[in-house]
């Protein structure tokens, strides 16, 4: 065993989140899963019972991770990508001493939020509707206000307050005053898992680019490790031992961290921005949203909000009509969701955890 890697582990117990502090917006009486709420942590209810056997959560499989309807399957969706998550906040969470549940229920609730074709949908919808969309925000409002006909998943506020305070995107890897041990172990994970499977899904699976052609960025991928898992590791194993050395979730200042740093920069720099025909799939997007603004068939929704819940297939085979018609939109995943929208004011841009 990495004798380093063992002196961290159970560093932080002391700053571990009880399952005692754990509070629900409602009580047992109007929550669907009371039967179970006195048998083991409340976390890992919110997680299994929870957001894994919710609609929004069978949705992501069928969401832009990097690449739209990409045929190989081995290809990143949203759903894969949280599952990694799920894997690198546990192993983190289990080295340092962690709540193992509280992270697994962040890390699966996390990015429920997203919209059809990822960040260029948010872009879309904040652009159409001149409202900041921010899928971390939106995640929160879905558990509470979408869910299980609109009554929400009643999580606990410390997973939905993870869930809110997770998200970076090109900015630096800062935690917030608010954020415990356990969000912050996740939203460290969720960049760990989502750069490594990046670079893995442009230049390995679909062979989209040629590492070669960067040079900077292919020195740093090869001084973390000779494949995937091995870059995961690395980026886990320093997190932890510099979290140890701080005595709190770290991972800024060490060597490893300045070097993930700039990977995620030149990530950001020289892809995100770029894989996508951005114009294309707003074209897409603008062609269903001008449906859904103008039938009568969700007349009392807000077709934001009716867009925001689609998938990649259902905008996808939509677009593929030469005129959309009510048939066509009744064979989408969303229509299931439409009666408990209408008649809703639903504001994607408040969270709503001042409870």
């Amino acid at each position: 065993m990495d004798k380093k890697l063992k002196d961290c582990f159970g560093c932080l117990s002391k700053y571990r989140t009880p399952d005692g502090v754990a509070v629900r917006r409602y009580p047992p009486e109007r929550d669907e899963d009371a039967y179970l709420l006195d048998f083991g942590s409340p976390y890992s209810i919110d997680a299994f019972q929870k957001i894994l056997l919710s609609k929004t959560f069978r949705r992501l499989n069928y969401k832009t991770q990097v690449f739209t309807a990409n045929v190989n399957a081995h290809v990143r969706t949203r759903s894969s990508h949280t599952y990694e998550v799920v894997s690198i906040a546990t192993a983190i969470a289990r080295i340092l001493g962690l709540n193992e549940n509280l992270c697994q229920a962040i890390a699966l609730g996390h990015d429920i939020g997203h919209v059809p074709f990822g960040h260029t949908g948010e872009k879309f919808i904040s652009k159409i509707t001149g409202k900041n969309f921010r899928h971390e925000v939106f995640s929160a409002v879905i558990a509470q206000k979408i869910e299980r006909k609109g009554g929400g998943l009643n999580l606990t506020h410390q997973v939905l307050e993870g869930i809110l305070n997770h998200s970076r995107g090109a900015g630096s890897l800062w935690i917030g005053e608010k954020m415990s041990p356990e969000a912050a172990a996740t939203m460290f994970a969720d960049k760990i898992a989502y750069i490594w499977a990046d670079i893995n899904d442009i230049f390995v699976k679909t062979k989209f680019l040629n590492i070669n052609d960067f040079p900077e960025l292919g020195k740093l991928v090869n001084e973390c490790g000779k494949d995937q898992r091995e870059r995961v590791a690395f980026c886990i194993k320093n997190l932890c031992c510099e979290s140890a050395e701080k005595g709190a979730v770290s991972f800024t200042s060490s060597t490893a961290a300045q070097i993930f740093s700039r990977m995620k920069e030149l990530m950001y720099l020289n892809f995100y921005e770029t894989l996508r025909d951005i114009a294309s799939l707003e074209k897409v997007l603008g062609r269903v949203y001008k449906f859904l603004a103008e039938t009568p068939i969700i007349k009392d929704a807000d077709p934001a909000i009716v867009l925001s819940l689609m998938t990649d297939n259902d905008v996808l085979s939509l677009n593929s009509k030469n005129v959309i018609n009510a048939e066509d939109f009744y064979g989408c995943s969303v229509t299931e969701i439409l009666p408990y929208l209408k008649g809703k004011d639903i504001d994607f841009t408040d969270p709503d955890l001042d409870w």
